[in-house]
């Protein structure tokens, strides 16, 4: 019935919304340290969904990997690019207390400076 145009935009998508912040609880913080928590939840899940398939695929194959996960070490690069990832992970997760600070930062104080003691 109605044709809709869609325009091709090449914008990235932010990972913030800006406007007002919404809160759920009184105390300072509080909404930051859950939106923490669930980030950790989300990554958590990922990472156990994708073991279970590892694991699975292993077990169909008849690998048995347990000793081999145990005593496993990586080698220079791999250690890199995981070094690399823990730092993504670590931005992810606290990426909401960061913004948090950072808007802080710009924010006249409440209070004014007191006067200063001659």
């Amino acid at each position: 019935m109605f044709a809709v145009k869609a325009k091709k935009s090449q914008a990235k998508l932010r990972q913030s919304v800006k406007g007002k912040q919404m809160r759920f609880f009184e105390a300072q913080g509080v909404d930051e340290l859950v939106s923490i928590c669930m980030t950790l939840a989300q990554e958590l899940w990922v990472v156990k969904e994708r073991l279970a398939s590892v694991e699975a695929a292993a077990a169909k194959k008849g690998v048995i990997l347990g000793q081999e996960i145990e005593s496993f070490a990586f080698s220079p690069e791999q250690r890199a690019m995981v070094d690399e990832e823990k730092k993504q992970f670590i931005e992810r997760v606290f990426f909401t207390l960061r913004e948090q600070a950072e808007s802080l930062e710009t924010k006249p104080t409440a209070e004014p400076d007191g006067p200063k003691v001659p």
